[in-house]
């Protein structure tokens, strides 16, 4: 077993630190409007779906790229877009909202390939499996970090000098770049040996992809858009119906998101080596029940606070979980790339059809479409069903059994 490179790490590190950052772009989208008092909200609102839509649609081409090319070059090549778009809006702000829409559209090259990138990058570069789970799970973890200090740097330099000049922060993204073409190893993924590597035979160009990395990814999406109940509608939860406070309380309980991921990143080597195969319907379990508690504690906003550091732990359990569980059910490191392309775009089709799932169905089972109670109903009783349908997908025996 060879030796894990520090120098590798670094470059990982880098990565990790700087994913989230467009992040920001949610906590100065008010200023933004400002900007353009001529054009709906609803328009404006429109950078914010934009990366999501081509992430939904790039995600299941990265594992197709990073087996021609370069898991690196494919990596620089996202990370770049993501740098242009920060340019884009830090000089060309104020040109039009046509603009921002094509700038906010080069994310979604970094955002649907993020934790394909991460998998593929610990598979060739940390061959123990036990050390890999906790690199998983800092990972993880500096991800949440890392959205969190640029968001709020962002907003105060927002606050203070406009909206534009929080993109300067971008230049510390060119410079995890520099770092990540330094450090990060050239290898492509079908040339890299994967862990068990004797129970794993090379790839051939007609490898079937097995049916359970489809299962695995369709269930995500479902368990991805369930979970986005609470993000999508607490806001209006608190400061709206329930009247438990304002922005301030709302912008505590998205924090608590957060907060909760980078615990579940920071303590993933630890609980995943005691739950094992259950750890992700617990981690689903988890998010259940911090819907319930939306549904329960209606009058007292901490109630609220700690469903969003559930919500935020399974979130920041789960993905982790199964970038590790896709490397034992595929066959080669090749595949494995394209299994994680796979799950990425499922996932990110989840948060795109989100609201529009959870609207039409509260307009069957509430009031009408904008009925944040049967919203939150659908969600809990959606993770719960998660639950049961993830037990014969994740506890069952694998290859690396």
């Amino acid at each position: 077993m060879k030796k894990t490179s520090n120098k590798a790490l670094i470059g990982i590190f880098a990565f990790c630190v700087t994913c989230m950052a467009n992040n920001m772009t949610m906590s100065v989208i008010a200023y933004i409007m400002q900007s353009y008092p001529n054009e709906s909200s609803t328009t404006v609102l429109t950078i914010l779906t934009t990366p999501a839509l081509v992430a939904m649609i790039f995600a299941f081409f990265v594992g197709t790229l990073s087996s021609k090319f370069s898991t690196k070059a494919v990596l620089i090549f996202a990370q770049l877009a993501m740098f242009a778009e920060g340019m884009i809006f830090l000089f060309l702000g104020q040109t039009s909202i046509y603009v921002l829409w094509f700038a906010a559209g080069l994310v979604g090259f970094n955002q649907g390939a993020t934790y394909t990138f991460l998998g593929t990058l610990l598979a060739s570069n940390v061959e123990d499996n036990e050390k890999r789970a906790t690199l998983t799970g800092i990972c993880t973890a500096l991800m949440n970090v890392g959205g969190v200090v640029i968001t709020m740097v962002g907003g105060v330099i927002a606050a203070s000098y406009g909206w534009q000049k929080a993109y300067m922060l971008w230049f510390i993204l060119l410079a995890a770049i520099v770092i990540e073409i330094i450090c990060i190893p050239a290898d492509k993924p079908a040339a890299v040996p994967a862990p068990d590597a004797a129970a794993k035979p090379e790839a051939g160009k007609g490898e079937k992809m097995p049916v359970l990395v489809w299962l695995i990814a369709f269930h995500y999406l479902f368990y991805f858009m369930f979970l986005y109940a609470y993000g999508s509608n607490i806001s209006e939860y608190i400061i709206n119906v329930y009247k438990l406070g304002t922005s301030v309380e709302s912008g505590i309980a998205n924090s608590a998101v957060t907060a909760g991921g980078v615990v579940a990143g920071a303590l993933f080597g630890a609980y995943s080596k005691v739950l094992k195969k259950w750890t992700f319907p617990v981690m689903v379990l988890l998010s259940a029940i911090g819907l319930g508690l939306c549904l329960v504690m209606t009058t007292n906003v901490l109630g609220v606070y700690a469903a969003g550091l559930l919500c935020g732990f399974s979130m920041s359990g789960a993905a982790p979980y199964v970038t590790m569980f896709m490397q034992q059910i595929t066959n080669s490191p090749a595949q494995y790339g394209k299994a994680m392309s796979i799950w990425s775009g499922f996932m990110n089709i989840g948060m795109f059809i989100a609201v529009y799932f959870l609207a039409f169905c509260a307009k069957i089972f509430g009031e009408s479409s904008t009925d944040i109670h049967a919203k939150f109903v659908v969600g809990a009783v959606g993770a719960a069903l998660c639950v049961v349908t993830a037990i014969p997908l994740y506890v069952r025996k694998t290859k690396a059994d």
